[in-house]
């Protein structure tokens, strides 16, 4: 079992065990509303909720724009030029290439 499905089912348990323990009914007051007897366990998950839903929208708009930088980077990836394999080019005995411009180093035969 993955370590987060781990994580899920004890705070399952713990909700489950801290409802059961806790019948307590509340009376809520907002504004001109009111809700009577509402369990604690309904103010708490509202509560849960509610910060999942506005610490989601204070970060929207970072996940937006680098949702959008990476579109970028995969365009410029795409239209990248592609590299050009190289062409054969004399090896010496070593099995190393010098390239096609060497003219022999220090102890040439030219000069």
């Amino acid at each position: 079992m993955s370590w987060k499905l781990i994580i899920f089912l004890i705070l399952t348990v713990l909700l489950v065990v801290f409802t059961v323990q806790n019948p307590i009914l509340l009376d809520i007051k907002f504004f001109h509303w009111e809700l009577k007897e509402v369990p604690v366990i309904y103010v708490l998950l509202f509560g849960l909720i509610f910060g999942f839903l506005l610490s989601l929208i204070m970060q929207l708009p970072t996940i937006l724009r680098l949702r959008r930088e990476l579109r970028k980077v995969i365009k410029e990836i795409e239209n990248s030029e592609k590299i050009e394999p190289i062409k054969e080019e004399d090896v010496d005995s070593e099995g190393v290439s010098m390239g096609s411009d060497y003219k022999g180093g220090f102890f040439n035969e030219e000069s």
